[in-house]
């Protein structure tokens, strides 16, 4: 009878100890409590070899938290990047206009005219253009429907530029603005 009652104060002392880590641990301390009262030493040995589930939600909020933040920060960056761009090609453009000269950067001529950069859009391409309902992508959400006169007034306006995600129905994916053959161009008409 002695014995039995020393086992079972033993198991009782066990589990006591196990759902105590356990509880410290982010695991819940009944169940723990019974693994220990049950399996003595192997529960003890499992509940500390087990990760910490609390330092575990620590590292992911910490983590998520980071990720945030270096995605303000990312996004941030770039509409700074876009309005210097802009900013830029305006001042160049500005200045061109004032000369009478044309600066804009040129590819080799063995490259076919549908290549240069900021090339005004077909005609047919442009009626697309203006015909097409337009998405573009700020802060990760998706903007739109909207017609190519809106689009072109927030090209304007400097609310999106050559580094921002536009979307129409005749695209086959996302592309970036800048990417989609003569769309500044028909922007700036």
């Amino acid at each position: 009878m002695h014995i039995e009652a020393t086992s079972l104060l033993i198991n009782l002392a066990f589990g006591v100890i196990c759902a105590l880590i356990a509880n410290s641990r982010g695991r819940s301390a009944p169940a723990w409590f019974l693994l220990g009262a049950l399996l003595t030493c192997l529960a003890l040995i499992l509940v500390l070899v087990l990760p910490d589930l609390k330092a575990e939600e620590l590292r992911h909020h910490r983590l998520s938290r980071e990720n945030r933040r270096l995605r303000e920060m990312i996004r941030s960056d770039r509409q700074m990047a876009d309005s210097r761009y802009e900013e830029s090609n305006r001042r160049l453009s500005v200045h061109d206009q004032a000369l009478g000269v044309d600066t804009s950067p040129r590819l080799p001529d063995s490259a076919p005219d549908n290549q240069l950069p900021d090339v005004p859009a077909a005609p047919d391409v442009l009626a697309e253009y203006e015909k097409a309902e337009w998405y573009f992508v700020r802060d990760e959400e998706r903007i739109g429907p909207m017609p190519f006169s809106e689009l072109r007034d927030r090209w304007r306006g400097g609310e999106i530029g050559a580094t921002t995600f536009v979307w129409a129905a005749f695209m086959s994916d996302w592309e970036y603005l800048g990417d989609v053959q003569g769309l500044e161009g028909a922007l700036r008409a």
